[in-house]
């Protein structure tokens, strides 16, 4: 499993998404060939439990994990670093203040309140401890037009790594539909401001996708992270796309 530095040196970072608690699924995404794999306790099927499980399957793997923890809440923080999440994704981080709790649940003492006890992650690896702080990556979601007029303070946290641009709820924040997210012309604009701000900052910058298209959009734009997609996303439309293959061989076969 590649450690800190080398998943941020592996730019652009091209992240997968699990929304469903299947342990199949895991395994596919695992050997998909994406920098990192976030696992979504916010608004994916899963519990804790099935994080874990999922955990251990992708450290079998060339991946970063990434745990999108449900809130800003230090006991779900801890337990998901203790199960080996090396990164962790904080949503509705609006404040400087919001994002400082945020980052000392993720560090051990002096730089955070962690509470020591890596039951997991730390069975097979003595110098966790010793090497967490090198080794945990901070991402905080950016999707409210708050976090957003806040940002330039947000930015001077040293220990936050990354910026994630949640388009859907920041476009909400802002009047406009989530159908309109990558169309709408006061959104691309705000997308290129967030973007100027964190590469400034000498931070990465991340976005939520939808598509290949819409990941190949933002990396143009400069992005350093895009997640392509879901789990059940992308067997939505491979399934769709292949029966529509079989529908219209049946279709031309009754001309």
């Amino acid at each position: 499993m590649m450690d800190k530095l080398q998943f941020k040196k592996k730019q652009p970072i091209i992240n997968g998404w699990i929304h469903s608690p299947c342990t199949l699924s895991a395994e596919v995404l695992g050997g998909s060939n994406f920098t990192s794999i976030t696992i979504d306790l916010q608004h994916g099927m899963l519990d804790f439990n099935h994080c874990r499980n999922i955990l251990q399957i992708l450290h079998k793997y060339d991946v970063y994990p990434i745990v999108r923890v449900p809130s800003n809440e230090t006991g779900m923080i801890n337990k998901c670093l203790d199960a080996g999440a090396k990164g962790i994704i904080c949503p509705l981080v609006n404040t400087k203040e919001d994002c400082e709790k945020f980052i000392q649940s993720c560090f051990y003492a002096p730089d955070g309140i962690r509470s020591f006890g890596p039951t997991l992650v730390g069975i097979n690896d003595r110098k966790y401890f010793s090497n967490s702080k090198k080794n945990t990556t901070t991402i905080i979601m950016l999707e409210t037009r708050e976090s957003v007029t806040n940002l330039g303070e947000i930015l001077r946290l040293k220990l936050l790594d990354i910026i994630y641009v949640g388009p859907f709820d920041l476009s909400l924040s802002y009047g406009i539909s989530p159908k309109e997210i990558f169309e709408n012309s006061e959104m691309l604009k705000i997308y290129k401001s967030i973007l100027k701000t964190v590469k400034k900052a000498k931070k990465i910058a991340a976005i939520h996708c939808i598509s290949a298209e819409t990941a190949i959009y933002f990396l143009k734009m400069g992005f350093d992270f895009v997640t392509l997609s879901t789990d059940l996303a992308l067997l939505k439309q491979s399934v769709w796309k292949e029966q529509e293959k079989v529908k219209n061989f049946l279709r031309n076969a009754q001309k």
